[in-house]
């Protein structure tokens, strides 16, 4: 039934910026199929995807390529881990409608979660963002929240700073904003994960593997993608 396969892919996909999945996530798996045939319902009739519905459990969701919550080195605050947006009533945990969805003639989408009131994204711009990396069934993957918050800069236009998915995807956004960008992986990390590509970089061996099992196993699979949930937070 594509129907439910859309509702159940909403309750993961449209996780709000910087929240993160914490333990026990079978709820979270769909089979390859479901999960293309949702992206493909998508591309098709442009349908945004949902937030988390209130019975989901999770602070009992796994995070996949990365040890459980209370392995974590880095001291995340509880309701960073169990998610914060996922919580609480923020613009991050909307419904976003189907119009505000838009696809790039090179296959990336995007869609701005919340506007910004700064200074515009354009070419040759330098932009400080956070942003949160998951794979296309909603697992965590890893965020700049992870290493402290420290910021991804990179200057827009340069093939050596973003991704490409990333450097389409973020322009026109303006300071203060926060956009849902979804990358088909032959626009994502064509020149690896090592440190000095371009990014944003996964780090530690867990997440950089997720990322190159992607680009090597799954690249060229129909209605694959990487979503980067990004918040620009200043340009100069």
């Amino acid at each position: 039934d594509n129907t439910n396969t859309m509702v159940r892919f909403n309750q993961i996909a449209a996780v709000a910026a910087l929240t993160l999945l914490a333990s026990k996530a079978t709820a979270f798996q769909f089979p390859a199929s479901n999960r293309r045939d949702a992206i493909k319902d998508i591309l098709s009739k442009g349908v945004g995807f949902g937030a988390i519905v209130a019975n989901v459990d999770v602070a009992n969701a796994l995070v996949e390529g990365n040890p459980p919550p209370s392995k974590v080195k880095k001291s995340l605050s509880e309701e960073y881990r169990q998610g914060t947006a996922a919580m609480a009533q923020s613009a991050e945990a909307e419904v976003l409608p189907r119009e505000a969805y838009k696809k790039l003639e090179s296959g990336v989408i995007y869609a701005d979660i919340s506007k910004g009131d700064g200074e515009e994204v354009t070419d040759g711009k330098k932009v400080n963002t956070q942003w949160v990396l998951r794979r296309s069934n909603g697992y965590f993957v890893d965020s700049s929240a992870v290493s402290d918050s420290v910021p991804f800069i990179f200057t827009v236009g340069d093939p050596n700073g973003a991704i490409e998915g990333l450097d389409q995807g973020i322009r026109g956004m303006k300071a203060g904003g926060t956009r849902r960008i979804l990358i088909p992986p032959p626009l994502a990390w064509t020149q690896g994960v090592d440190d000095g590509k371009p990014g944003p970089l996964p780090a530690g061996f867990g997440p950089k593997q997720q990322m190159r099992r992607v680009m090597e196993v799954r690249r060229d699979v129909p209605g694959e993608y990487i979503f980067l949930e990004v918040k620009v937070s200043k340009v100069r």
